[in-house]
């Protein structure tokens, strides 16, 4: 078993190093280098449709609606609002705040997003469908900068810029930082035609090429809709115009049950995209994605893999426990304790964010699945 530990805990530190370290300044320069000057005469005044998978969202709906109709569109504009199996008044709101370009569909038992996104979309004849979510606002031009990304042919899908926001006089979390990485390296990712993983508030994607998407689907529309289209041969950008605001969790607690739901997706995906583990037919997309998406979710769980395994070494198991009961100490006072600022909170949000994905990852991988939950406590 110590073996085993060792070998664990070495992959852990080299994934991890690898996609946090060296990752972002080799696709930052290779970005730096790439032209990509393709055809500007593809979707002249495209049609886009604006596709919204609601639950128990009253409070929020009525201003979202309001929001996306004071957009606009190079052609015609609709917005689409699904609620799914919702017990409040969130239809009603979205009636009330529309017009004749909304339309509000009601399922009447809770599915979970997926299963209402592939209705939307297939009941949809828009050229372009943008996804986003009841929480989100999108900054004035927002629809017409994503509209403007599939002016060239080659454009399968593209996403947006999202902002996160921290509410007047709460605390928040230190998401704000990772996230201004997370988009540079989007950015560079989109120069070269693989932006994976989208922002869910804000991105789109040619209708024709939105494939269905498995209905136990948790949390990973924004990374299996964008990564489909690559995998056509289309090219996935960033538009950085395309600007969208969100509040952040409200603490760390909240984030750690947001992190554990993408790990629960993110499971999924190496269990069922086999596909993106071979690099001969789409390079970049299988570089982009073991790099950043695969060595960033395995990196935990295999530390933790590396401390249970610890413990079946005389010689090592007392450091095996001590990372577990680090692990479970982390988790404990995200419960109770809001993320601090400073390095020492910075480290601390990092590990609490880092334990509940490595443990949603285990569970994706094992088979469990979650398609409908609640949303995520913001500030």
């Amino acid at each position: 078993m110590t073996a085993l530990a060792v070998s664990l805990a070495a992959l852990s530190i080299l994934l991890a190093a690898w996609s946090y370290l060296v990752y972002p300044p080799l696709v930052l320069r290779l970005a730096a280098r790439a032209r990509h000057a393709g055809p500007a005469a593809g979707l002249g005044s495209p049609s886009v449709e604006v596709v919204i998978s609601a639950a128990d969202e009253e409070r929020v709906i009525g201003a979202r609606v309001s929001n996306l109709l004071a957009q606009e569109a190079p052609g015609r504009l609709s917005i689409t609002v699904g609620c799914d199996g919702s017990a409040d008044g969130t239809a009603a709101a979205a009636r009330a705040a529309g017009d004749g370009r909304v339309r509000v569909v009601e399922f009447p038992e809770r599915r979970g997003k997926a299963s209402v996104l592939n209705d939307l979309v297939r009941a949809s004849s828009a050229d372009l469908i943008v996804f986003t979510d009841a929480n989100t606002a999108f900054e004035p031009g927002a629809v017409r900068a994503l509209a403007a990304a599939f002016a060239d042919p080659d454009v399968g899908a593209a996403c947006g810029r999202l902002r996160f926001e921290t509410a007047p006089g709460a605390r928040g979390t230190p998401e704000a930082v990772y996230w201004d990485r997370e988009t540079a390296l989007k950015e560079a990712e989109g120069a070269l035609g693989v932006c994976l993983g989208a922002n869910g508030g804000i991105y789109a994607a040619r209708r024709e090429l939105v494939t269905p998407l498995p209905p136990d689907t948790t949390s990973m529309d924004d990374f299996l809709i964008p990564v489909r289209v690559a995998r056509s041969g289309r090219r996935v950008v960033f538009a950085g115009n395309a600007v969208a605001r969100e509040d952040a969790a409200r603490d760390a607690g909240a984030e750690a049950a947001r992190r554990f739901r993408i790990g629960i997706g993110a499971g999924q995906v190496l269990r069922r995209e086999r596909w993106l583990w071979f690099a001969r037919s789409r390079p970049r997309l299988s570089f982009a994605f073991l790099s950043r998406k695969a060595a960033r979710w395995l990196a935990p769980l295999a530390g933790l893999a590396a401390a249970l395994a610890a413990l079946g070494s005389p010689a090592l198991r007392p450091a095996g426990a001590a990372v577990l009961a680090l692990a479970a100490l982390l988790l404990a006072a995200s419960r109770w304790t809001p993320s601090g600022g400073g390095s020492v909170g910075r480290l601390y949000y990092f590990g609490v964010i880092n334990v509940a994905l490595a443990l949603g990852v285990a569970a994706g991988l094992a088979g469990y699945a979650r398609p409908v939950w609640t949303r995520t406590a913001r500030s």
